[in-house]
């Protein structure tokens, strides 16, 4: 009977094991519903109703309240874009693809043509350049192309035209990624709180976002089993490094 009740229980425990990354996935996939849709309406509301009582107060002239309701609104929408970024981490863990054989090189280059509006407005060049092939989710390397070179846009030195460089080299049975650029720099005190979810190191509103692509181009970079660093950054531009598994 003991033997009995032992083998029910090693049965039990595996099939729970067995049950946990579905419901671990289910998880993630409830709590971006939260964020998205709970949690997202509700702000949407508030930020609404001030919008209307802003219109109402342009009659009354009263430009006191009129600061006050656009700090609402203005927070408000920070915190919608907060949760978003939040949903976008989570939604890293549920939406994977398999990962199956791709050409890295490629992918950056379709980034490229992806952002060229943005490339041109700036002035900027993206070069690429001995990308390898490697097991890996096309559309996730991708958003993690995207990501680096949007940061590097984005916080190009005043004046300067962005120039963005995308290499790799072989490092025993890994692939070290380099994403170079000549924007503003960094200093070594942020080179790994820049990885924090909602870590901006200027004034809120002086660049667009939350803080958020250098924390989701990590994650991405760890579902691949690699790791993401800053190389190196001095006033004339940072280099970012990653590592991806080789496929042989």
């Amino acid at each position: 009977m003991h033997a009995e009740k032992s083998r029910a229980h090693r049965a039990a425990a595996a099939e729970i094991r067995e049950a946990e990354p579905a419901d671990l996935a289910q998880e993630y996939r409830d709590y971006a519903y939260i964020v998205s849709h709970d949690l997202g309406t509700p702000v949407r509301l508030m930020v609404e109703f001030a919008r209307l009582l802003d219109e109402r107060q342009v009659e009354k002239g009263d430009e006191e309240d009129r600061a006050l309701l656009r700090e609402i609104m203005d927070n408000g929408d920070r915190l919608r874009s907060m949760m978003q970024g939040l949903l976008a981490f989570s939604r890293l863990n549920t939406l994977a693809a398999p990962h199956i054989l791709v050409d890295t090189q490629k992918i950056a280059e379709h980034c490229r043509l992806v952002m060229q509006d943005r490339l041109k407005a700036s002035g900027g060049k993206l070069a690429v350049a001995g990308l390898p092939r490697l097991k890996g989710d096309a559309d996730q390397i991708m958003q993690l192309f995207s990501l680096l070179v949007d940061n590097a846009i984005k916080f190009a030195r005043p004046g300067v035209a962005p120039d963005i460089h995308i290499t790799a080299q072989r490092d025993s049975d890994l692939w070290i990624f380099s994403v170079r650029d000549n924007g503003q720099g960094l200093e070594e005190t942020y080179w790994t709180r820049v990885f924090k979810p909602f870590q901006k190191l200027h004034v809120d509103g002086q660049y667009p976002g939350v803080g958020m692509g250098l924390s989701l181009a990590r994650k991405i970079t760890a579902l691949h089993g690699g790791y993401m660093w800053i190389a190196e950054s001095s006033p004339q531009g940072t280099t970012v490094r990653f590592s991806l598994a080789a496929a042989d």
